[in-house]
């Protein structure tokens, strides 16, 4: 059961505030949670790290990071080894094993200060698997000016974004990383912000498909920050749509599907210290469908992601908490989402799972870095647990 207030003055209006009263349902569960965190807390007592899933390890490296910045040309090779493997007992996906490289070349051109060209080629090679997965030409113009940069072209992408994982999930960085259209960045004092335009598909007068682009915002602005403490606020919107008049009939229905993030975050730092960092974060999540007829079941939908984590060096423990009432997100983790991507078809008013993640993160030699986690999630409906294992080995090298 849940009571529904819509407020004219919201901003976007269409969003809609779900208020959940609390079911008899989650009671007869708890003593099994118990069981699942205690378990889980005996094997890992200790461990540390950080709050929202802290993607730093695997971004796309700064050209100037890697090469010379003065030099006119530059080289530099950003290279990913990674397995995954899921192991899936609820209802929402089949578990598969993901292993495989990504290698991704590119020379740099300064023309000046401000203006650089980049190209390359992504290669994407799957292990147990003789041809290769990706072959993408890359190519993009970047403006930088202080505290902004600009791309155009191949973007700063994928988990660059920063974007929780209801919203962006960690497959993404494996089936889709390349991201191309326009995108403008900023880092100041008390605000970072990235926003983008990934044109997915494009369409022609003979294209049989309908076009497909996504636009994304991810903000973080610190409301305080001194003296060991930050209290920032971030905020993450996303649309995907899917339509164009030009292409050949007969025409799919239009596709518009939002996703809309609001958050508070605290973090304590104690210097000198085991538990040297305290991060807690909350966030309220909010679907909608824009398109004329629906995208897909929900018209709208709600979700609460909370996070606690403590930062120790290099290991660490993390626990999330996930509530959503009819919760669609077109790039989020399957996990989070109320439908079954396993049965095709079925969908579910609410999904609720409490997860405990232990990780890995170390820096092994220059610009080496090996990132290694272990999710366990517990689906609070079913009463199954699901398991999660990834190793990530990064290399990023320069001239």
């Amino acid at each position: 059961m849940y009571i529904n207030y819509r407020f004219a003055n919201s901003i976007p209006k269409s969003i809609t505030i779900y208020l959940y009263k609390v079911k008899y349902s989650i009671f007869a569960n708890v003593t099994e949670l118990k069981k699942f965190l205690y378990f889980s807390s005996l094997v890992f007592i200790g461990f540390a790290s950080h709050g929202q899933l802290n993607n730093s390890y695997l971004y796309s490296p700064s050209s100037d990071s890697v090469t010379n910045k003065n030099a006119r040309f530059g080289f530099y090779l950003d290279n990913v080894n990674y397995i995954r493997n899921t192991e899936y007992r609820s209802k929402v996906e089949n578990g598969a094993t993901m292993a495989g490289t990504q290698i991704w070349p590119q020379g740099i051109y300064r023309a000046n200060d401000y203006i650089s060209f980049k190209a390359g080629v992504f290669i994407q090679k799957d292990i147990g698997n003789t041809n290769f997965r990706m072959l993408i030409p890359t190519y993009t113009v970047c403006y930088t000016n202080k505290n902004i940069k600009v791309n155009f072209g191949t973007l700063d992408g994928s988990l660059d974004h920063n974007l929780i994982e209801p919203l962006y999930a960690m497959e993404n960085f494996i089936n889709k990383r390349i991201e191309n259209g326009l995108q403008a960045k900023g880092k100041f004092k008390r605000l970072t912000y990235d926003t983008w335009l990934d044109w997915e598909k494009m369409i022609y007068k003979n294209s049989t498909t309908p076009e497909v682009f996504t636009v994304g915002i991810s903000t973080d602005f610190k409301l305080v920050n001194h003296n060991n403490f930050m209290w920032s606020v971030p905020i993450q919107i996303m649309a995907k749509h899917e339509g164009g008049e030009i292409y050949q009939g007969p025409h799919k229905a239009i596709k518009s599907q939002y996703n809309f993030v609001y958050g508070t975050r605290f973090t304590k730092t104690r210097p000198g210290k085991v538990i040297y960092k305290i991060d807690l974060q909350g966030y309220l999540t909010f679907y909608e469908d824009g398109a004329p007829s629906k995208a897909d079941s929900f018209r709208d939908g709600t979700g609460n992601y909370l996070a606690l984590s403590l930062h120790a060096k290099n290991i660490g423990v993390m626990f999330n908490y996930w509530d959503a009432h009819q919760f669609i997100s077109p790039l989020g983790d399957p996990l989070f989402l109320c439908r079954s991507e396993k049965y095709p078809g079925d969908y579910y008013q609410y999904q609720k799972m409490a997860m405990i993640r232990f990780m890995y993160e170390a820096t092994l030699l220059d610009n080496f870095r090996l990132v290694a986690r272990l999710n366990n999630i517990y689906n609070i409906h079913e009463k199954t647990i699901d398991n999660v294992v990834e190793v990530y080995f990064k290399y990023n090298f320069g001239l």
